[in-house]
């Protein structure tokens, strides 16, 4: 079985219980001595078997790490994990999930090799929001209700509001929808990622 671990829970005598999604369900699982396991971290692709415990957590056993080149890379590390850890909170108390998830890791995982790792995690976030019905394209501030003009302000989930309703970064209304509607943030200049991804970084 494959997945990506999402969180690590440390315990004593360096046993860890670790999250994982895999296609079709986050598992809960118990590691013996998994702190000694350098490939036991967080946001890496492993392939693994669950043993039955019947007790109390299944055990992972027979761990294989599924690396790729860019994890020796701390820039591309860091947005990737940062987006994991989102990720898992999003999910939390989640035990059957959509094959989605899994398959937006696994495309996302392939072109954080080769892009920008903020627009890599920004358009993996506006799949995710549109898988979830999230991706908010109308024309009034979710603050007060009011219509949208052309410039706009984002609030957390990357919510449509007045500038003056959130205070926050100022962005140009037809430039948000068209990244909500593409997925894709080839329009979007560097500094309008940066400011989108310090937005992201408020939680999915």
């Amino acid at each position: 079985m494959q997945g990506y671990i999402l969180k690590i829970i440390p315990l004593k005598n360096e046993d860890i219980i670790a999250h994982i999604l895999t296609p079709n369900s986050i598992k809960r699982l118990y590691r013996f001595y998994g702190a000694r396991h350098s490939i036991i971290h967080l946001g890496k692709k492993i392939d693994f078997e669950e043993q039955e415990n019947g007790i109390f957590l299944s055990r992972l056993r027979n761990v294989i790490h599924l690396g790729y080149r860019w994890e020796n890379d701390l820039n591309r590390v860091y947005v990737w994990q940062r987006f994991i850890q989102m990720l898992h909170t999003h999910l939390f108390d989640v035990y059957e999930i959509d094959r989605f998830y899994f398959e937006m890791l696994e495309s996302g995982a392939k072109k954080i090799k080769v892009q920008n790792p903020l627009r890599v995690a920004l358009e993996m976030y506006a799949e995710l929001l549109g898988f979830e019905g999230r991706d908010d394209k109308s024309q009034s501030c979710f603050v007060c209700g009011g219509i949208l003009e052309k410039k706009i302000s984002l609030g957390r989930a990357f919510l449509l509001g007045h500038p003056n309703c959130l205070k926050g970064n100022v962005f140009d209304i037809k430039d948000i929808l068209d990244f909500l509607h593409s997925k894709q943030t080839l329009h979007l200049d560097d500094d309008t990622v940066e400011k989108m991804w310090g937005i992201l970084l408020k939680g999915i």
